[in-house]
């Protein structure tokens, strides 16, 4: 199986191999015609994509033995890089269709699971707490859901405030959602579109302010934890026990 890293590998050397044969045929022309650097460029890029302006060209019997070895040089190494930029986005495009196909049959067969929204640093710390086996992550960030693909955890993007998202997620068959989300009404969009879709399901919010706190419970949600408010009350109990 030719991985990313090798393609990317043979990408590169079929630039290298067009950039070499226009260096070539540069010098080439500047050591056999007397042609300016510029003249040399020019001459040596029309020829080797068959253009052939006509306005230059070859006038002793070395140079056009150079030209034609050139024309065949430079016709192979262009179509080598052609196919190689078609493979490069076909195979990636092919690898990534089987790999998100893998992904959504996976979620599909879940049961009991948790969907995590918000790959964020509250989010990601939960994640990696949970385990990777039972756990959805969705968020909008296509680099967050890297990260948590790259740790092993099963990945539905899109935003977790839109139903069709939370469906993604096999919400029917989830058993609980955790919503940490950066923005509160969000979170409260979110935690309502979960309960519209499985009653059932067990509600875990985080608020970023607490005013956010009763809307959340009032959404649906049965456990809700103000982050600013729990990190100053660890300060006020750490002052009182000194």
């Amino acid at each position: 199986m030719i991985t990313g890293c090798s393609r990317f590998i043979r990408l590169i050397s079929a630039f290298l191999l067009v950039f070499s044969t226009i260096a070539i045929g540069t010098a080439g022309y500047m050591w056999l015609e007397g042609f300016s650097p510029l003249d040399s460029v020019y001459f040596t890029v029309i020829t080797i994509t068959s253009v052939g302006f006509g306005d230059l060209h070859p006038t002793t019997e070395s140079s056009k033995i150079f030209t034609i070895a050139l024309v065949l040089i430079g016709m192979f190494s262009l179509f080598y890089l052609i196919s190689e930029l078609i493979s490069f986005f076909l195979e990636s495009r092919i690898i990534d269709t089987v790999f998100l196909g893998r992904i959504k049959r996976s979620i599909r067969k879940m049961r009991n699971h948790i969907i995590l929204c918000g790959y964020g640093n509250v989010g990601s710390l939960i994640a990696d707490s949970l385990g990777m086996r039972n756990v959805v992550v969705i968020d909008r960030d296509e680099t967050k859901l890297n990260e948590a693909r790259d740790k092993g955890f099963n990945t539905t993007p899109g935003d977790s405030t839109n139903s069709e998202t939370l469906k993604n997620a096999n919400i029917d068959n989830a058993k609980a959602i955790i919503v940490a989300l950066n923005s509160d009404p969000d979170a409260v969009y979110t935690i309502l579109a979960a309960k519209e879709l499985n009653r059932d399901i067990e509600v875990y919010a985080r608020s970023n302010e607490k005013g956010s706190l009763n809307k959340m419970k009032r959404a649906g949600a049965n456990y809700v934890i103000c982050l600013p408010g729990v990190g100053s009350d660890a300060i006020l109990k750490a002052m009182e026990e000194k």
